[in-house]
């Protein structure tokens, strides 16, 4: 298991959560906000649930 930074983890999770608020002052940004949106949430639950534990042979983070 490697162990990642979890407040860098959260501040980078909770800039990506705040991306689709750049569309309503630019249209052509809804699809990479979503999907910015979307990594934000992954890497929250990550930070948070995971424990910010990573496994390098599974490719997977343990919930508990």
């Amino acid at each position: 298991m490697v162990q990642k930074s979890r407040s860098r983890l959260i501040v980078v999770g909770l800039l990506m959560l705040l991306s689709p608020c750049i569309a309503f002052r630019f249209s052509w940004f809804w699809v990479p906000g979503i999907i910015l949106f979307l990594t934000g949430i992954y890497l929250m639950v990550w930070a948070t649930l995971g424990n910010a534990c990573w496994c390098r042979n599974c490719k997977r983070f343990n919930l508990f």
